[in-house]
């Protein structure tokens, strides 16, 4: 960027004058009507222009330069919230991308393709749940983490992304009512959740226990899960689960299940087998 010695220096070595053209652009309002006020332009280095067009155009140009730096800003924050902010139990996750998601049978190799049509929708502008459905270890969060990291890390990175473990997060809350010094509160969480751009909640229902339990979500639970899913309805949340409807419908509220099922494209696993199990030797 020039000083403003440059400028003054440049603008001393050019030549100015007067024309008898007049800009007929501009218009002022006065008793009621509108009329034209005409300007007249100028001569400067050669180059003849109306003086206020020419400040109009530069007042739009710094806008426009302020603008792009709000806009690079906000990218960058929007950028950080998925590395600041998740909450997982399986670190291995933040690697996860569909190229490492091994899929070698006919339903892995589908759903893989499926989860791919998500994030592309995604980034079309497209708004919708989806819901990633079927046993422990079948990849259900591998696939979810896998369209959130590429939503975060291409195109203009301008929009929020973020993973959370919902049991974690529901003991993080918990941990906060005794100790004053935490900031997970359930204030925090839940506006945090509501206010990014997309949303995974990873393993809905583990915080009852194992699958098959039947046991009901408590009434904190159905709070903090109740008031997130009401803040998220005109954006995208992804949910991995290892329950089926009926089981969901038994657990919770039908009001919360119903919101988080809105507009939902269903991924389901119904036979691969745990993937984290076949390196095993027993």
């Amino acid at each position: 960027m020039k000083s403003i010695a440059d400028v003054i220096s440049n603008l001393n070595n050019k030549r100015m004058g007067s024309t008898s053209e007049i800009c007929f652009e501009h218009k002022v309002q006065a008793n009621g009507k509108e009329y034209v006020k005409e300007i007249k332009k100028i001569t400067f280095d050669g180059e003849v222009f109306c003086p206020l067009c020419e400040r109009e155009r530069t007042t739009q140009e710094l806008s426009d330069e302020e603008d792009l730096k709000i806009k690079r800003a906000m990218g960058r924050r929007n950028y950080n919230v998925f590395h600041n902010h998740n909450i997982l139990t399986d670190i291995d996750l933040l690697e996860a991308s569909f190229t490492s998601y091994k899929a070698t049978e006919p339903e892995e190799i589908a759903n893989k393709k499926k989860a791919s049509d998500v994030y592309a929708k995604y980034r079309e502008g497209e708004i919708f749940n989806a819901w990633f459905t079927g046993l422990p270890g079948v990849g259900k969060s591998h696939l979810a983490m896998s369209i959130l990291r590429n939503l975060n890390e291409k195109g203009e990175q301008d929009k929020s992304s973020l993973f959370v473990s919902v049991d974690e997060m529901l003991l993080r809350i918990r941990d906060s009512f005794g100790n004053k010094e935490s900031r997970y509160t359930e204030h925090y969480f839940v506006d945090l959740l509501t206010s990014v751009d997309f949303l995974v909640l990873d393993d809905l229902g583990a915080e009852t226990g194992a699958t098959g339990t039947k046991k009901q979500a408590t009434d904190f639970t159905l709070r903090v899960l109740y008031a997130i899913a009401n803040g998220r309805q005109s954006k995208s949340t992804i949910v991995t689960t290892n329950l089926s409807k009926n089981d969901l419908m038994s657990m919770y509220d039908s009001r919360l299940v119903s919101r988080l099922m809105k507009n939902q494209v269903r991924i389901s696993f119904e036979n691969t087998v745990d993937k984290r199990l076949g390196d095993m030797e027993l």
